[in-house]
């Protein structure tokens, strides 16, 4: 696992390195039992909570943030499924409430989110769509005592044991005007209806569901900010979404990385380990060289969050860097890193699916070319 960068706030420095040598002690020897059981991890997310990293999200503090983005690299080096976790927790739940909610929904729904007393999750992707706020079927019409939400949603992280979902939803206003809101919308609402968990290849302990909302009915306060605004607040938390699967896709790619590594210098039979020959160091060395460049440039968009083009390039390149360091991992270690106690094969399942949750690989790279074509 790669070291932490370095912090100006000494507190935040320990922070993270606290987090290192949890990761390091507990994590590691917990991973493949999660995933093999599909368990949510309810112990580990438990020491998040205590030390109370949701809270980074809320001060708007930039070295908070990279703390906690940080962290998600740290963890999913050697467990993604709790890096999925928690950036689902912080930036799909915890972010939008604090940076867009009014004072009462804040008062209302952060202490919980924080304290890991409830989960959160963020009602966005339906059928067939790439997660683009313009393009949402879910309606929510304005009566004189509130809103009516109907709609199906899809692949909802977290969804089976969230208290909490915010549903990003086209609307009516009375007046008669279109717009698009963000909905806070506890799950125990009647006519709100969570499918079960699916079943996924990769990221095994994340839970996902669908989620239906039939005839939903909030009151007027149930609107993130009290505004009509859905767009703008969708772009912003997808934008923190994508850079914390990047990290976490760098994560992935330096831990594969590492077990890849420990395998190859284990001398063998005859005296030779796989690290002795040229062509597996030319290969490493190419490898090293592109994580770490790919951990710079996530690093360099992280100074502005909201530059949705570069966003997307540090997503689309993380995400590919991680598919291709795993695949070259197993094609080096070879029969080895097909077997489930190496570790390796958990690595390439879970580095697919960066490319695809967040925002699909194709997604990023139609917002990387839009300037382009519209021209």
């Amino acid at each position: 696992m790669a070291a932490s960068m370095r912090l100006n706030n000494p507190e935040l420095q320990r922070k993270l390195e606290e987090v290192e040598n949890y990761t390091e002690d507990t994590i590691a020897s917990i991973a493949r039992y999660y995933d093999e059981t599909e368990e949510f991890p309810h112990e580990p997310m438990e020491y998040f909570f205590q030390n109370d990293f949701f809270s980074l999200l809320t001060s708007n503090s930039e070295e908070d943030l990279t703390v906690f983005l940080e962290t998600i690299r740290i963890v999913s080096s050697k467990f993604a499924a709790l890096g999925s976790i928690l950036l689902t927790q912080g930036f799909y739940a915890v972010v939008p409430l604090h940076q867009f909610g009014t004072d009462e929904q804040k008062a209302i729904y952060l202490p919980d989110l924080i304290s890991g007393t409830s989960y959160g999750g963020f009602g966005l992707s339906e059928e067939n769509d790439s997660g683009d706020p313009t393009y949402i079927h879910t309606l929510a019409v304005e009566t004189p005592f509130g809103w009516v939400i109907n709609g199906n949603k899809k692949y909802i992280s977290n969804a089976p044991l969230a208290s909490v979902l915010l549903v990003a939803a086209r609307t009516k206003s009375l007046d008669g005007s279109d717009g698009t809101g963000i909905f806070i919308v506890e799950t125990d609402r009647k006519g709100l209806t969570v499918t079960e968990p699916m079943e996924k290849t990769g990221i095994t302990s994340l839970q996902v569901a669908s989620v239906q909302l039939q005839q939903i009915e909030v009151a007027h306060d149930a609107l993130l900010g009290n505004t009509l605004e859905g767009v703008d607040q969708v772009t912003f938390t997808m934008n923190l979404m994508k850079l914390s699967v990047a990290m976490q896709a760098v994560g992935i790619a330096q831990g594969a990385f590492a077990k890849g590594l420990e395998h190859m210098s284990v001398v063998r039979k005859f005296g030779n380990r796989l690290i002795d020959n040229q062509s597996t160091q030319e290969k490493m060395a190419d490898m090293k060289t592109s994580i770490y460049s790919a951990e710079a440039f996530v690093r360099m968009v992280m100074t502005d969050t909201q530059n949705s083009i570069e966003v997307a390039m540090a997503k689309l390149l993380t995400a590919n860097i991680a598919l291709e360091v795993t695949e070259s991992i197993i094609q080096l270690t070879g029969g080895y890193g097909f077997m489930k106690d190496s570790d390796i094969e958990r690595y390439i399942r879970d580095a697919n699916v960066t490319s695809i949750y967040g925002g699909s690989s194709r997604s990023q790279r139609r917002m990387i070319t839009e300037p382009w074509v519209n021209s």
